[in-house]
């Protein structure tokens, strides 16, 4: 059954990401395509759907949930898209003061 929950305002940024499955120790680097407060979409990875994760990522400006400067997250890889990016939704943050 359709929602009408209006999706989250997209910002394009294109700035580096570290990423990693929950509970790995090895990070990753890739580049975000979009932010939103809700969650964002990155690549390239072969991430597959329903991937746990911890993200790393420092936006430039505050956003209503997102903090600027440094913050780990949690999130879920919720889609893919043929070239290889997965958007992930964002579950919880931790900011870090620069």
């Amino acid at each position: 059954m359709p929602t009408n929950h209006p999706r989250a305002e997209r910002l394009s940024f294109p700035i580096p990401i570290m990423y990693r499955r929950l509970g790995d120790e090895d990070w990753f680097p890739s580049r975000v395509l979009n932010l939103s407060d809700s969650g964002v979409l990155f690549g390239p990875t072969e991430l597959p759907l329903g991937a746990s994760l911890e993200i790393i990522l420092t936006p430039p400006i505050q956003s209503s949930w997102l903090g600027q400067g440094k913050q780990v997250c949690t999130a879920e890889v919720v889609r893919a898209t043929e070239g290889g990016a997965v958007a992930a939704r964002f579950r919880g943050r931790k900011c870090f003061e620069s």
